[in-house]
């Protein structure tokens, strides 16, 4: 009976051939990082203060074209890019593979549709839609086109946010029973941009800073059973919502978000209690305050905070209480389009996906018919 060739030879060299075989396979799967062209739509405050900088700063991303019409500012700040003057030039542009859509609310829904249909990744701004519909709509045509459809909630990575992570992740209160979130602010003048000011869908400081403590509740406690809210527009008799007062029930905690445009004196930003002690949180994330005064993401100082933003836990034990000043987390505006890149060439999953913005349009809704209705509003 005849026998297999045996190897001949010292064991080893049998086994760093095999070794040089799986790491030549190995290597040759890996998906290299692929240099992905980005164009905006708008050179407004987000494109300017937010988008462009944050894009710059991502490695993976080269930022290629602005969209202005009638304008060509945004060379001095970024003497590369090219000025595209109409949409059109961009969706026809086969060297640009994402879209961001930074205009205004009406044109979230149309604008994302045809880059899609371009064949284009798109970053939409938030609100993500104006209609549950048109948000679905997107959701599923994205999948269609097997692109990437992302939405710029940044929020969730200021200090705020991730402070309140880490609090409700180590269970420190107990039983958490209430939290109440502000975006307070002074602000007695009307702006000229009547799409925020004047009383049209998706206009008002609900849709516009009420979806960032939404989308943050959303994403740390999941949907709500009921809301019921009160709206109101302060500076001026028919205008747009600046002032807000809107609870969400969950099976054993109340949240409230609460903004108001004649706040001079801020109190916490994020109070939370529980049946084991209370957390407050004071001070604002000074990313967004860098970014308008040129500091960059990766810089030395990026998203150090100042002395103001710090938390405070009171806890109560058998014992007595202790009472102690909590170090704020620091933001990281940079992971937004770094999870973007990396997402697009293979290399992570969507952590700003469009499905959870779709979540936070249905109840930014149903706090708006029930302050229409005056009622307390059920949620499927």
């Amino acid at each position: 009976m005849s026998r297999s060739p045996q190897v001949q030879g010292a064991p080893g060299v049998f086994y760093l051939s095999l070794y040089v075989s799986i790491t030549i396979t190995f290597l040759f799967t890996l998906k290299p990082n692929t240099m992905l062209n980005v164009a905006l739509c708008s050179y407004g405050m987000s494109g300017k203060v937010f988008h462009a900088p944050l894009i710059a700063a991502e490695p993976q991303l080269h930022l290629h074209s602005i969209l202005q019409r009638s304008s060509d500012s945004a060379l001095a700040d970024f003497p590369q890019i090219k000025i595209a003057k109409c949409f059109d030039d961009i969706l026809a542009n086969p060297e640009i593979d994402i879209v961001v859509v930074n205009t205004p609310n009406e044109h979230h829904y149309p604008m994302t549709k045809a880059a899609l249909l371009a064949g284009k990744h798109v970053v939409t701004e938030k609100p993500f839609t104006l209609s549950v519909t048109e948000g679905n709509e997107l959701i599923q045509l994205a999948e269609q086109q097997h692109k990437t459809l992302a939405v710029f909630h940044n929020k969730r990575l200021e200090t705020d946010h991730l402070s309140v992570q880490k609090i409700l992740q180590q269970g420190v209160l107990g039983r958490v029973v209430e939290i109440e979130w502000h975006y307070d602010r002074y602000r007695n003048s009307i702006t000229h941009k009547l799409w925020k000011e004047d009383p049209l869908p998706g206009s008002g400081t609900w849709f516009d800073l009420g979806v960032h403590m939404l989308d943050s509740i959303l994403c740390l406690l999941g949907r709500p059973q009921a809301v019921n809210a009160d709206m109101r527009s302060l500076r001026r008799t028919q205008g747009a919502t600046d002032y807000f007062n809107v609870c969400f029930h969950y099976p054993d905690m109340r949240v409230l978000l609460r903004s108001n445009t004649y706040v001079s004196e801020k109190g916490a930003t994020v109070s939370m209690h529980g049946d084991k002690g209370s957390f407050l949180k004071f001070g604002q994330d000074v990313q967004e305050q860098q970014l308008m005064q040129g500091l960059r993401p990766y810089e030395p100082d990026w998203a150090k905070h100042k002395d103001d933003n710090l938390g405070i836990l009171h806890t109560q034990t058998e014992s007595g209480s202790t009472r102690q000043n909590v170090a704020s987390e620091r933001g990281c505006y940079e992971v937004f389009y770094r999870n973007i890149a990396a997402t697009i060439n293979g290399k992570d999953t969507l952590r700003f996906g469009a499905q959870q913005a779709l979540l936070a349009v249905e109840m930014l809704l149903a706090a708006e018919e029930s302050h229409k209705q005056q009622r307390t509003i059920y949620l499927k």
